[in-house]
Parts: C-alpha cells; sequence; structure tokens
C-alpha cells in the first residue's frame, strides 16, 4: 500500500490520539464526567482497531478493513487431562487411606 493510500488510516488515528490527550488532560484536572470516561475507553479500542488495520494494509493491500471472525484456537497452557483414577488398586478412592501401620492382606 502506498502512503497515499495510508493516508485517511493515519488522519483517523492522529483524529483519535488527538481526542484521546483532551480527555486525559480534561481528566487529569479532575473534569471528565461518566461520559468522557466511557468515550476515552471506546478510543483506547477504536486506536487497537485502527492500528491493526494500518499494519494488515501495510502486509497486504488487498486486506479487508473488517477481519473475518475467526475462532480462538483451544487453550493448550491448562496441559492434558487430569490421569484416570486407578479404582482395580483402591488406591485413589474417596475412602479414607489406610493405615501404613496395619498389615494389609496382599495375594
Amino acid at each position: 500500500m502506498s502512503p497515499v493510500n495510508e493516508s485517511p488510516i493515519l488522519d483517523r488515528i492522529d483524529a483519535l490520539v488527538e481526542e484521546e490527550h483532551r480527555l486525559w488532560a480534561q481528566s487529569e484536572q479532575g473534569h471528565l464526567d461518566d461520559a468522557g470516561h466511557t468515550r476515552l475507553a471506546a478510543i483506547r479500542g477504536e486506536l487497537d482497531r485502527t492500528w491493526d488495520l494500518l499494519r494488515r494494509r501495510r502486509a497486504n493491500p488487498d486486506a479487508p478493513e473488517v477481519v473475518p471472525d475467526v475462532p480462538d484456537p483451544p487453550n493448550e497452557l491448562d496441559g492434558p487431562e487430569p490421569e484416570p483414577r486407578h479404582l482395580e488398586h483402591g488406591v485413589h478412592t474417596d475412602e479414607p487411606a489406610p493405615d501404613p501401620d496395619i498389615p494389609r492382606d496382599i495375594p
């Protein structure tokens, strides 16, 4: 994408940053109402989406403006499924652990 075609996106980013700075200044002075805080949060999200669009357009000039919905990949960080309980040995039951001082009949 040529810099000329990036111009509308960069102009939008500049306008959002200017509004964000103005709202932050009002917030620091204690003059920002609830609607201003809501708008500030919306600006952050819009800036993220606009920067993302600019990066995608730089990587692929034909990239769509709206990203298609793609499902998140499965979370592998939780680790594997827990090992099933070994009921055949009677070790992992809900019963209390046997007293180690009492001999068990082991065949």
